[in-house]
């Protein structure tokens, strides 16, 4: 279950702006030695600087960041669909497009997987290609196995994105510090009656997995990039048959109109483009 953004848990928003305020900071002590220097050579530079500044708004949609992932973070093993381990340390040299996810998701993952694949998709033929990797990770390591993955990878029909989990200790060490941690809810019994069953196991689910939505862009050196928080909009993108018959009541209201904020393609697209310097659109 994904937390819609206006009802996020406090801490979480102090999180973010914390650590935006923390960079936002850093960039204001450069710029004032920077002024404090009175060299028109650099000055010259730093008005023509083109990329974008830790902190800012970005012009699509969230904010930018330039915050070193630590190494206990980028070494925590993950591993893809196909059972193949990786970690976000073997993806160095790539920008990493990632959002949080979760097989047995009834009200919004589904429309995040669509939007992902159609980013997926857009940038596989694009000039980032090789440059961007597109990649959701799970929030539920209980249940999301390799083999549960490439189940559900294969209702959406693509390779152009790729689906990963982990350990459920991995993977909440790996959230928590984005800013995202996912609590555990189990079903009481009247509602286990209510919901659809399971889209693999046709059997109702035991619990869920609740947590914040959010799209990020780790860089090619391993930086934090840019973070955009809300529910997906899919736009056009559809979900698979099966998981639409999946969605709960408030999963086909999520569908038919995405809850407010909410990020997009669009906004990851842009976000790319100032990061890269290269445009691509859908």
């Amino acid at each position: 279950m994904a937390i819609p953004y206006r009802v996020l848990p406090s801490f979480i928003i102090f999180l973010q702006r914390k650590r935006e305020m923390k960079i936002r900071s850093l960039v204001v002590i450069s710029i004032s030695a920077l002024l404090l220097t009175g060299c028109g050579s650099e000055m010259k530079h730093a008005t023509t600087l083109t990329k974008p500044v830790a902190g800012e708004a970005a012009k699509g949609g969230g904010s930018y960041l330039d915050e070193m992932i630590p190494s206990d973070i980028l070494s925590i093993p993950l591993f893809d669909q196909t059972g193949k381990t990786l970690t976000l340390d073997s993806l160095k040299g790539q920008y990493v497009v990632i959002s949080n996810f979760l097989t047995s998701c009834q009200e919004i993952c589904p429309m995040t997987t669509a939007t992902m694949r159609s980013i997926g998709g857009v940038v596989s033929s694009s000039a980032l290609k090789d440059k961007v990797k597109v990649l959701e990770i799970s929030v539920d390591g209980e249940r999301d196995n390799a083999s549960r993955l490439a189940a559900y990878y294969d209702l959406y029909n693509d390779n152009t994105f790729s689906l990963a989990s982990g350990m459920p200790s991995n993977l909440e060490k790996l959230w928590k510090y984005f800013g995202a941690p996912a609590t555990k809810m189990e079903f009481a019994a009247k509602d286990k009656a209510t919901l659809p069953v399971d889209w693999q196991t046709g059997k109702p689910g035991a619990y869920d997995m609740s947590h914040p939505d959010l799209v990020i862009v780790v860089g090619p050196d391993s930086h934090w990039k840019w973070l955009d928080l809300g529910n997906p909009n899919p736009g056009k993108a559809t979900i698979p048959e099966k998981l639409k018959a999946f969605l709960s009541e408030d999963g086909l209201g999520n569908l038919a109109k995405p809850q407010e904020p909410s990020w997009s393609a669009e906004a990851v697209y842009s976000a790319l483009h100032d990061l890269t310097g290269v445009a691509i659109s859908q």
